[in-house]
């Protein structure tokens, strides 16, 4: 799996090949200053995002944190890191979002407090003391706000583009249909009811010209399953994009693979994007 992301083939997007691999076992671990290189790599059974997915990311940063780190070591904080990788405050907001220096500690919210002290600072910083005896900055006592997880995965879809866990946690229904995709050859000729994640979908004509689509999904225990969506059905329920569907339809038996024939969608709705925190006073 971790070679053909990083060589970015095959037929499906990234993100099912990292979801592959996470169905085999795999822990998929968030992009680290201090783990990851410009492409995916594999240590055991954790496999680290490489700073090539990162949306915005400029190329010359994504190669040269590993080309530093390899060079004078691992990073000993932001602080460190930021005195060896050159680059700007918006660059190291994407870093921090994405969880690439948790080997810190530190919250995402305190060290975006302690990267804009540092680019605020920048002008008045005795740069040559700093680098001589590698000073870390005063500690000051910042305001706390409380962290949301599902806030980590809004994050993981905006700079890379789709979640490094399970994406169900974003449904804002609980309901997860009365099939699941394992169960599917043993309903064969019955009428299913199932919610799945978009992996990908492929548009097809009839003799006539009439548009139909395949579709792949996978099920909320992440298993993959198939569906046709003949001309009447995809013109009544068009596919809106990627994302979460409620699919009603009929199994039927493709050569010996089960699929739905589907008779109803709609797709579905996600949780609120930036569910509301608490502010706190530092004790």
């Amino acid at each position: 799996m971790v070679g053909v992301i990083n060589n970015f083939g095959g037929f499906y997007r990234t993100e099912f090949y990292f979801h592959e691999a996470r169905m085999s076992g795999a822990n998929i671990q968030a992009p680290c200053v201090n783990h990851s290189d410009y492409l995916t790599t594999i240590y055991g059974d954790d496999i680290y995002v490489g700073f090539v997915h990162l949306k915005s990311l400029e190329t010359k940063v994504a190669q040269n944190i590993p080309a530093e780190r390899e060079r004078n070591g691992t990073y000993k904080s932001l602080d460190n890191f930021l005195r060896r990788v050159p680059l700007g405050l918006e660059q190291v907001r994407i870093l921090i979002r994405l969880g690439s220096f948790r080997f810190t500690g530190r919250s995402k919210q305190r060290l975006l407090w302690e990267a804009m002290l540092y680019f605020s600072n920048s002008k008045t910083r005795n740069k040559t003391a700093v680098d001589l005896f590698d000073t870390e900055p005063k500690d000051y006592p910042l305001p706390v706000l409380t962290h949301n997880p599902l806030e980590d995965i809004f994050d993981e879809i905006e700079l890379l583009g789709f979640p490094l866990g399970d994406p169900f946690r974003l449904l804002k229904t609980d309901d997860r249909g009365d099939t699941l995709a394992r169960e599917l050859p043993a309903k064969n000729g019955k009428a299913v009811y199932i919610v799945g994640y978009m992996v990908t979908s492929k548009n097809a004509y009839t003799k006539t010209g009439q548009q139909m689509h395949f579709g792949t999904f996978y099920d909320h225990h992440g298993e993959v399953f198939d569906t046709v969506h003949f001309p009447d059905i995809a013109a009544k329920y068009p596919l809106r994009g990627r994302g979460f569907y409620a699919i009603k339809g009929t199994v039927v038996d493709d050569f010996g693979i089960s699929t739905i024939e589907v008779t109803w969608m709609d797709k579905l709705a996600l949780i609120n994007k930036r569910p509301e925190v608490a502010f706190q006073e530092t004790v």
